[in-house]
């Protein structure tokens, strides 16, 4: 436990400068993390006998993080689409039983370099809320309000499914996991995105309808990883976090809600 807490204490400050610092070295980050996560997906795919292509995904993560340090949906966008059909150009060159594996690699490939993508979409906050908030930078307010909408999200599930949990949710995927929980952790959220909301003066309607959608995708996040691992056959993605787990298991929520957040800030705003 001690060595749990002392991860997520320096995680926590790292992760908090970082957002501070914005610019490259948030975006730098990023492209480390897809690294390591895809590495990570990787690995867990060689469990069930899937050899990712990893050379080709790394290039495509890259050219999709740096693409979202412009700060534009569009050249986002443009860059998803554009390392989409390079890499089923793989096709060209592989065998017919190895189509398999490259299945699997776009699907990881799309998974972390969206996901991480769209967390770097939220640090050039302006660009989401043209009128902007009150009390803090657009971008830091975005990243932020995710960070502390999907971290209620599970602490308030795991407190309320440890006190009122009954009915298990999903239990061939993660046994513990309970619909009271979900409950719980999707009250939870909602209530600290409208609170942090009203601290930073960001319309409370906008902060209450991206903390509901917010408190159904974070949990889908969870448990799509937690059945990745069910599947592979392994209790954690890695080690590179000490009581943690991997990089894939602390931000598995945040690799959906990103994406989803940015779409609804689009929708919101620009439309």
């Amino acid at each position: 436990m001690k060595v749990r807490i002392c991860t997520a204490i320096v995680g926590i400050i790292a992760v908090l400068v970082l957002v501070w610092l914005g610019s490259w070295p948030f975006t730098a980050a990023c492209v480390a993390a897809g690294i390591i996560s895809f590495r990570e997906y990787a690995r867990m795919m060689k469990e069930i006998d899937v050899h990712t292509f990893s050379k080709s995904a790394y290039a495509a993560i890259i050219i999709m993080l740096c693409a979202s340090g412009f700060y534009s949906v569009p050249v986002f966008f443009a860059a998803v689409c554009l390392c989409f059909i390079l890499m089923f150009m793989i096709c060209l060159r592989v065998q017919f039983q190895q189509m398999q594996d490259l299945f699997y690699t776009i699907l990881g490939t799309l998974y972390v370099g969206i996901g991480l993508g769209s967390l770097v979409l939220l640090r050039g906050g302006s660009h989401l809320i043209p009128s902007g908030v009150e009390k803090l930078d657009p971008g830091i307010f975005l990243i932020l309000f995710a960070l502390i909408g999907t971290w209620a999200s599970d602490s308030f599930a795991y407190f309320a499914g440890k006190k009122f949990g009954k009915t298990h949710m999903a239990p061939h995927i993660s046994p513990k996991k309970t619909l009271e929980g979900l409950i719980g952790g999707a009250a939870g959220a909602i209530i600290c995105c409208i609170l942090f909301s009203v601290y930073a003066g960001y319309p409370v309607i906008y902060g209450g309808i991206l903390g509901i959608v917010l408190s159904i995708v974070a949990p889908i996040g969870d448990l799509f990883e937690s059945y990745m691992k069910r599947v592979c056959g392994i209790k954690d993605s890695g080690n590179l976090l000490p009581g943690h787990g991997g990089m894939l298991d602390r931000f598995d929520s945040m690799y959906f809600v990103a994406p989803v957040m940015v779409s609804l800030l689009v929708l919101i705003h620009q439309l």
